[in-house]
């Protein structure tokens, strides 16, 4: 028997001879490997009564199971929530498993589990999270080692995965039928790197080759778009990458490639078995992709989901931003046309083009650490790579197993009946305005240390029926102090993040804290068969007593609390402590956490497990105006920092739908605001100069298109106006649209826009974030620049 420790990357339910097999690909130090798991028995649970009763209850109590097709019923130790006994079925197969399901359905008769999916809950019930130790027997099939039924076990183990940067160049418009230019790829596994880029061509250059660097761009030129379609899969079967990575890779590339490839008969097969290729697409406009031992890595969908933040998310967007350089084609050229000029005059700047692309998408891949930050949370979630941001599958990875061996069987999502809305965080604010020496107290991960406080978790609440020993939470929901899952869990993942803090493991500490954020929302979701309104509310409500508790117990200490968000608190300092307020708003923590020790244990009969922790100060805090009121905005301030620089929450600064113009004016604004220079004479030379048309490439609005132009029939806003103006026809299914505002509305930028109104950005940008800030000086916008000066500014007076 042989032991080897892997990383498991796809995982598949597959019929075979009759029966199904589990399949988990995977990389190892010793290259790519196999597990099969066969015969392998899907399953899901029904109540085991004699007469199966249907659901709804009211149906007549003589309704037996109907004939199932390769189904073996057995008793187990389980019960439902509501205390019933159920068995478990077991199937042949993998089509008999969801023929079953579909006509219990159809029969009205309810099911546990049936949307738990067999190759998921196979290594869930074995703790394992995407590493795994392998014992037992295997053989070899061409590259990949083949396990058969081994030993499979929970492991640590991190492996260097090889990449594949794959990038497509084509005509317009975008579909089957239009003419694939060239197909660029690179590859890259420790030191090892391969770049080859295919363009169709009537001939070959004598001189061509396969090398390709930054001085020699040489393509392989190849007769017809058959021809380098089998070039390209035969060379990424041989490189025989573990990840794929590119630009919105799935969507696009890989969905062109398939589309293409059917068209001219072609099998796409570039997994690591024999398998089709298959792409979905979500209401959201993500998409996901199935390759057999490969995880297709989108740039754009893995960088949201890294919480990484640009203007668009656009390729040469991006590079810019990270690398300080961006494509040889910029965005406001005629982009098109120029990729057709290329092919169909200079190959080879066609090919650098391309595999640009790749280069760009790999670097950026390589400096941000996305891939380390996805393989973290695979092998804290569980999840594949690939699905590491569904928080409602990672909390079935952690609860299933655990109530299974509590003995209940879970019920499906499909049931689940929303029980009404959780209050959300509490937030209060002061009157606006300026503030000095400012401290930020948090809380440490509030509501995990919530859930570990008041033991709150599916489990503690069924069990706090009928247990002695219970919790109330401050909104009266009780809980059970000894019957949990999830606050033993979040012990864990706390004292492991600790850990990778020590080992300066930013990557796992990110996504330990992801992951335990994520669980107060997952059990505030109907799409989380664990949901139930009690578990949400006890959170949020729990939360809000004690901020206000928090603001109280330090206002009776002789402090002005200006500002509180859902776990933080903004308190003025004592004169006599702003000489060292980090050593003051340390001594304030440890009051309150002394607080809240006691009066917890007082009132509730348990350890509080709550942590306050100074996070920062500002020697000036502004906070702002709600619009038309005299209120503080909330979620919106900007503060001063010790070393000078300025922190925004909220404001326009930070959103990436505002103006590069206006973003520029409030930094500058608030620059000047906190050191006491002279503003008014310097928004008026501001808007002059943009009078003046200095300010022109500023001016550009993004929108990310979240539905498309169509859907919009009542109203007409001015990003979709540049979407029609653009995309008529509407065949590019635009993503992203950039424009200006001109006299005669918004104009895509790609059309040259003219005749700037001014005036807009004036009333709609300027004006606006003046007002927010000149009102703590008593002035205002107008007063500075009014109507008449405009005129005077305006060059066609």
């Amino acid at each position: 028997m042989e032991t080897e420790k892997g990383f498991i990357l796809t995982r598949h339910a597959v019929d075979r001879n009759g029966h199904c097999e589990l399949h988990y690909y995977g990389r190892s130090d010793s290259g790519s490997f196999r597990i099969v798991i066969t015969p392998h028995m899907p399953l899901f649970f029904v109540r085991n009564s004699p007469a199966l009763y249907p659901h709804p209850a009211t149906s007549p109590q003589n309704a037996t199971l109907p004939p199932l097709i390769g189904m073996t019923r057995r008793e187990v130790p389980l019960e439902t929530f509501e205390h019933e006994k159920v068995d478990a079925l077991y199937f042949r197969t993998l089509n008999d498993y969801y023929n079953a399901r579909k006509k219990l359905r159809m029969h009205q008769i309810k099911t546990y589990e049936s949307d738990v999916r067999p190759a998921d809950r196979y290594i869930m019930e074995r703790f394992i999270n995407s590493s795994v130790e392998i014992s037992g027997k295997h053989h070899k099939e061409g590259n990949v080692t083949v396990w058969i039924n081994p030993r499979m076990q929970p492991a640590e183990y991190l492996p260097e995965f090889s990449w594949l940067s794959i990038d497509i160049e084509t005509g317009q418009p975008e579909n089957e039928n239009t003419n694939l230019y060239s197909i660029a790829m690179q590859g890259t596994y420790g030191n090892q790197e391969m770049k080859k880029v295919f363009v169709v061509g009537e001939t070959s250059d004598p001189g061509s080759s396969d090398k390709i660097d930054e001085k020699t761009i040489k393509p392989i030129i190849l007769p017809t778009e058959k021809d380098i379609l089998l070039a390209f899969i035969k060379e990424l079967n041989e490189w025989d990458p573990d990840l794929i990575i590119g630009w919105h890779v799935i969507g696009f590339d890989l969905k062109f490639l398939i589309d293409k490839c059917a068209l001219l008969q072609i099998p796409f097969l570039v997994g690591r078995g024999n398998r089709a290729v298959r792409i979905s697409a979500k209401r959201s406009g993500i998409f996901s992709t199935d390759i057999e031992g490969r995880v297709v890595i989108d740039g754009p969908q893995n960088m949201r989901m890294g919480f990484f933040k640009f203007d668009d998310f656009t390729l040469e967007t991006v590079a810019q931003a990270i690398l300080g350089k961006g494509k040889d084609i910029r965005p406001n050229e005629e982009k098109v046309q120029e990729i057709t000029r290329r092919f169909l005059y200079d190959k080879e700047a066609l090919a650098r083009y391309n595999l640009e692309d790749c280069v760009l998408v790999t670097e950026i891949f390589k400096k941000t650490g996305l891939i380390e930050q996805i393989k973290a949370r695979s092998l804290i979630t569980g999840l594949t790579l690939d699905r590491i941001s569904m928080s409602v599958a990672s909390f079935d990875h952690v609860m299933l197993p655990g109530i299974h061996r509590k003995g209940y069987a879970a019920p499906e999502t499909d049931d689940i009946v929303s029980g009404g809305r959780a209050a959300g965080g509490y937030v209060f604010t002061s009157l606006p305005g300026l503030y000095h020496h400012v401290v930020v107290l948090d809380f440490k991960s509030l509501y995990p240390t919530i859930i570990r406080t008041f033991s709150i978790d599916p489990y503690s609440r069924i069990n706090a029926e009928t247990d002695t020993d219970t919790v109330t939470t401050p909104n009266g929901i009780k809980f059970s102090k000894t019957h949990h899952i999830l606050p033993e869990f979040l012990k864990h993942l706390m004292e492991k993040r600790e850990q990778a803090k020590n080992q300066h493991d930013s990557y796992l500490s990110t996504a330990i804290k992801i992951l335990m954020n994520s669980f107060y929302g997952v059990m505030g979701t109907t799409g989380c068969r664990f949901y139930h309104a009690d578990l949400p509310a006890s959170i949020t409500e729990t939360g809000q007593w004690i901020l206000k508790n928090t603001a109280e117990f330090i206002r009776a200490q002789g402090y002005t609390v200006i500002y509180g968000d859902t776990d933080s608190v903004f308190v003025v300092l004592k004169s006599s402590q702003q000489q060292n307020p980090e050593e003051s708003g340390i001594t304030l923590v440890k009051q309150v956490n002394t607080y809240f020790s006691r009066k917890i244990l007082e009132e509730f009969g348990v350890e509080s497990m709550l942590e306050m922790e100074f996070e920062k100060y500002y020697e000036k805090f502004f906070l702002p105006a709600k619009r038309s009121s005299t209120e503080g905005s909330k979620k919106r301030y900007a503060g001063l920092l010790d070393d000078g620089t300025i922190e925004y929450k909220g404001l326009e600064v930070v959103r990436s739908d505002w103006t590069e113009l206006a973003k520029q004016f409030q930094q500058e604004l608030f620059s000047r605001f906190f050191q006491e220079q002279e503003i008014r004479l310097w928004i008026k030379s501001f808007v002059k100069r943009l009078w003046d048309g200095e300010m022109d490439d500023l001016l550009v609005y993004r929108k990310r298109l979240r539905r498309s132009a169509e859907q919009y029939e009542k109203t007409t806003p001015p990003h979709i106006k540049a979407v029609r103006m653009l995309d008529p026809e509407g065949v590019r299914h635009l993503r992203e649209i950039s424009y200006i505002m001109t006299s005669n509305g918004a104009v895509p930028i790609e059309m040259e826009p003219k005749d700037i109104d001014y005036r807009h950005y004036i009333e709609k940008q300027i004006k606006p974030l003046a007002d927010g800030v000149l009102f703590a000086m008593n002035d205002s916008f107008e007063a500075i620049v009014d109507g008449r000066q405009l005129e005077l500014f305006s060059p066609d007076i």
